[in-house]
């Protein structure tokens, strides 16, 4: 199997640990359009070869897969390359940034639906596959609402994301909000309609907050995004009719609290649950000092799960774990979102409800 890593930044470099990991791997090859870039990876990772240039590398090694790590706003024409010569894709999120791009991969995968994966990495965190068994098993019973926070810390002498992730339509929170999107549709299910609102903490020169209200086929969501609040906080909570699951994404760990109904009085049902969680957490820190200590839980083992159940389905010729109408319906809620604080900037109404009227088929 030859593979081709497109883009060697800090994600593109991920993908290249995991790919080395996986067996059946006859040559990878690493482009970017910074040839002293590729030349790095290729040389950090045991490439054969490396590029600066896509359809000359495509050109030349007619690869099997393709990993496409670059910034969104190239996804669309590097995926729609590598799917041309044949190859399956894995594509970082946003699988693209508009409608337009998803209508030309749609014809693109048209006959060949499961050639294109989409890396919706925080559904394989170790913690998300605990909470999605919970739900799967009926343990809270049926799931009412969810609602994601993800707080981004820009701390002095951090490496953040390039200038690119500020040119994204929406600026930053298009480079975030997926992960918070695809979470809660995986849960929820689609999208009917979004509210969204933007905000700023004081003498900000632009919008550090961002509020989503999302009306999904099985229940209400949320999402709120924050590139001002400290410290880093990422987390899922999933509400049921039997009870709530807290699954903290940045303490690598999954809590269940379920209500105990007519079972103990009031108050010791309260004690009883309290101990509950409490000894969930603990066993949870001893969990996660052991998994750094050993490596499973270092960097981003989520994504390391999808890639290998990605090259899975390659070789058993299975579905892909994210489909491409999966990667589709996110690109389609940002989008809406988009719109709806276009439209609330320049108007006087108190809300604005942006009804996803063209679902991804």
């Amino acid at each position: 199997m030859k593979v081709a890593l497109v883009g060697a930044g800090r994600i593109g470099r991920v993908h290249a640990d995991a790919i080395r990991r996986q067996p059946g791997i006859e040559r990878l090859v690493v482009c970017d359009p910074d040839g002293n870039a590729a030349r790095k990876a290729a040389s950090d990772f045991g490439a054969a070869a490396s590029y600066d240039d896509l359809d000359r590398m495509i050109e030349a090694e007619l690869p099997n897969v393709v990993h496409v790590c670059t910034p969104p706003a190239t996804h669309g024409p590097a995926a729609l390359a590598a799917l041309a010569c044949g190859a399956h894709v894995l594509v970082e999120k946003p699988m693209v940034l508009g409608s337009d791009e998803v209508a030309q991969l749609a014809a693109a995968v048209k006959d060949r639906p499961g050639a294109l994966c989409v890396d919706h990495n925080f559904l394989f965190e170790p913690e998300m596959i605990t909470a999605r068994g919970w739900v799967t098993q009926g343990a809270i019973g049926e799931v009412v609402s969810a609602e994601m926070f993800y707080g981004v810390d820009s701390l002095p002498g951090e490496v953040g994301p390039g200038s690119w992730s500020q040119a994204l339509p929406g600026g930053r929170f298009t480079d975030l909000l997926p992960h918070g999107l695809y979470l809660l549709m995986h849960f929820l299910g689609d999208v009917r309609s979004v509210a969204a609102r933007r905000g700023r903490r004081v003498n900000a020169p632009a919008a550090t907050e961002l509020g989503v209200l999302l009306d999904c086929d099985r229940g209400l969501g949320a999402v709120r995004v924050s590139l001002a609040s400290q410290p880093w906080e990422l987390g899922l909570t999933i509400r049921g009719t039997a009870g709530t699951i807290r699954v903290d994404l940045a303490k690598q760990r999954a809590v269940i609290a379920r209500h105990r109904r007519g079972r103990l009085p009031r108050k010791a049902a309260q004690i009883v649950l309290g101990m509950d969680v409490a000894a969930q957490n603990a066993v949870g820190a001893v969990r996660r000092i052991t998994g750094k200590l050993n490596g499973r839980l270092n960097g981003y083992p989520g994504m390391r799960t999808l890639i290998t159940r990605f090259y899975t389905s390659i070789r058993n010729d299975l579905p892909p774990p994210i489909s491409f109408d999966e990667g589709a319906r996110v690109v389609a809620a940002i989008e809406r979102i988009r719109a709806g604080l276009e439209e609330r900037a320049g108007s006087s109404k108190p809300g604005i409800v942006i009804p996803l009227k063209h679902r991804a088929s």
